[in-house]
């Protein structure tokens, strides 16, 4: 806070407040005091470094000697005030008194003496001499048996005259006070630009990342913010300022590189085992050289960071990108599985996705989400088969500061936290352990998620849209999957058809993604679509739409930048794209066959479900499977149910 003193006697100090209050707005917060000139001499540390004095010329100069600090502003009687003073006195008495304090105020440092002025005015002028206030009551008290006296002086000499029946005439005019306290504001306005510039300077050094660090011409130290003290490895409570570069670092390439006269950009230097990147920057003021400003980088730091960011830039993407018409079809299967798809997405019920691999699990949860409610908030994507077991637990609750060893600083949201409000797509559901399955039953039910060594749950509100590709209920026969879990994530069903059911989409499919991809490849395509549909769709996809969008990548590279091509050097390639596909239908037949075992089971399971809870009514259960009577009759006798 700015403190501005003022010592001086009435009237004087009232004349200084006045014009002291015109030009307070100019500066905020700014103390005004009153102080005596004797409490000053006595306690020469009353004033601070930043307090600002406006007192007497000759306190000023006693004020000096003692090298009190702060800033002394005089306030000097000018030539043509003491004249006025003078000729204001000369229409009272011939008879003029002179009051200075410590020492006669007409001398021959002044540009008038004595003689001259008692020539020119026809005055008789005295001087008199005081030093101390009680003093002065003496020598006024004195004065004043003269009954002709007229007496100049300061404030304290102007208001004992008053008191002792005498005239008394201040020696300041109004534009000598009006300039002592301009230069007074005119100080304070650069301290005050002072504080912020050095505010602003303390925040950007102690709020960048790098260390800084800012040397003198002598190399000494002037500033040094707390990330270079712990890039460095100093000690974090102790001031270096003014300490040599020399004194606080270890000896090798880095001081040496510091102390250089050769700036420096991006250099790679070892300090203590660390590897720092360092920028050296040359003040120059008036073409000379005043300094350096030293940027330090920790390159491991560096690295975590290019991580960091690499990482937030991917969750930019990682949301739903994908809405309803992304879904290439236009067979009754693929229009079914959308429509029913869209009734699910205005429904906040858990969805269970069965579909073989590649069919586009994916596509459809990122659609529903994007077409619920929980459109404009988190979508959150996991492979549950690509988790380590010994972390699914951390990953999918989080956990907090401490719980186990390489724990992060203050603890690690989870994927349900993460996913608050909108949208957890848990793929390949069925590779959970049974221990996690139990966890995860336990979340869903209570909609409540504790952290790995927490003691306080944190509520969530998160929608479960699971996929599969393997026979769930075949699992929970086997006891491999929990049932109440089953139970909780297949509210909803819906089945993708595989792409050997809707070949009917297998031209719009290819013309997609030719158009997406490779849109100069589109009049080859056009040019033999007739041919190279022919010959996909009568290949059996066993990987499905993945295994297709394969083959067509492989034929494009085939073609490579040719824009003419014959049709029968194109159905070559697309028949050698297909057949380097084969080799994998081995592998995936045992799981297309349990497939389509595994959607015959879930049908019985929904349909005898529907036919308990409607107590046998057909034409209920129907409606609630949103079939037709007749289509429920054929399902029961195909599965012979009663």
């Amino acid at each position: 806070m700015l403190k501005l003193l003022v010592s001086g006697s009435y009237p004087l100090v009232d004349y200084v407040k006045d014009e002291i209050q015109k030009r307070r707005d100019s500066v905020q917060n700014l103390v005004v005091q009153e102080v005596s000139s004797l409490h000053i001499l006595n306690h020469p540390n009353y004033i601070n470094n930043d307090d600002i004095l406006i007192c007497g010329v000759v306190l000023a100069e006693r004020l000096k000697k003692l090298n009190v600090r702060g800033y002394i502003v005089p306030l000097r009687v000018q030539t043509q005030d003491f004249i006025k003073a003078l000729m204001e006195a000369s229409k009272y008495s011939k008879k003029v008194c002179v009051v200075n304090y410590y020492k006669e105020f007409i001398n021959e440092d002044k540009n008038y003496n004595e003689v001259k002025l008692k020539e020119i005015l026809g005055l008789n002028i005295e001087q008199h001499v005081y030093t101390s206030a009680e003093n002065a009551e003496e020598v006024v008290k004195e004065l004043s048996k003269d009954t002709q006296n007229v007496i100049i002086g300061s404030g304290l000499i102007v208001n004992l005259a008053k008191k002792h029946g005498m005239k008394g005439i201040l020696w300041y005019d109004q534009e000598t006070i009006q300039l002592a306290v301009g230069i007074a504001f005119d100080i304070l306005r650069a301290k005050v630009l002072e504080r912020s510039n050095q505010k602003r300077q303390s925040i950007v050094m102690e709020n960048f990342h790098d260390g800084i660090i800012s040397l003198n011409q002598m190399n000494r130290i002037i500033n040094i913010n707390q990330a270079a003290i712990k890039i460095l490895e100093l000690e974090q409570d102790k001031n270096y300022e003014s300490n040599y570069i020399s004194e606080i670092l270890d000896k090798g390439e880095l001081l040496e590189e510091i102390l250089s006269p050769k700036e420096a950009k991006d250099s790679i230097l070892k300090y203590k085992n660390k590897s720092l990147m360092m920028d050296k920057h040359i003040i120059h003021v008036d073409k000379t050289v005043d300094g350096n400003i030293i940027i330090l980088s920790d390159i491991e730091a560096l690295q975590q960071k290019e991580n960091k960011v690499r990482r937030k830039l991917n969750k930019k993407y990682e949301g739903a990108i994908y809405t309803f018409d992304d879904i290439i079809g236009q067979s009754n299967q693929t229009i079914k599985a959308k429509m029913k798809a869209q009734k699910f997405a205005r429904a906040d019920a858990n969805v269970l996705i069965l579909g073989e691999s590649g069919t586009g699990k994916e596509l459809f949860a990122q659609s529903i989400h994007n077409a619920s409610n929980r459109f404009n908030q988190p979508f959150i994507a996991v492979n549950c088969a690509a988790i380590p077991e010994n972390l699914l637990e951390s990953e999918f609750f989080g956990y907090s500061e401490g719980a186990f060893t390489g724990a992060i600083k203050g603890g690690k949201p989870g994927l349900f936290e993460i996913a608050h409000n909108g949208t957890l797509f848990l793929d390949e559901i069925g590779e959970l352990p049974l221990s996690m399955q139990a966890k995860l039953l336990r979340v869903l039910q209570e909609k409540n998620v504790r952290r790995v060594g927490a003691s306080t749950s944190v509520p969530v509100d998160v929608r479960i849209i699971s996929a599969t590709n393997v026979n769930l209920i075949e699992g929970v026969r086997s006891k491999e999957f929990r049932m109440d879990l089953y139970y909780r994530i297949a509210v909803l069903n819906l089945f993708l058809p595989d792409l050997n059911k809707r070949k009917e989409d297998i031209g719009l499919l290819l013309r997609n993604y030719t158009n997406k991809n490779y849109k100069r490849l589109s009049p080859i395509i056009d040019k033999y679509f007739d041919s190279l549909v022919s010959i996909l769709e009568s290949h059996n996809w066993e990987g499905n739409v993945r295994e297709f969008e394969n083959t067509i990548e492989r034929l494009f590279a085939y073609i490579g930048p040719d824009n003419e091509i014959e049709e029968n050097l194109i159905i070559e390639y697309l028949e050698e794209s297909i057949k380097e596909n084969e080799y994998l239908l081995y592998e995936t037949q045992s799981i297309n066959e349990t497939f389509q075992q595994t959607m015959k089971e879930i049908e019985v399971l929904k349909i005898k479900e529907i036919l308990e809870q409607t107590n046998g009514n057909k034409k209920e259960a129907a409606d609630i499977l949103g079939i037709s009577r007749s289509t429920l009759w054929r399902k029961m006798n195909e599965f012979n149910l009663k």
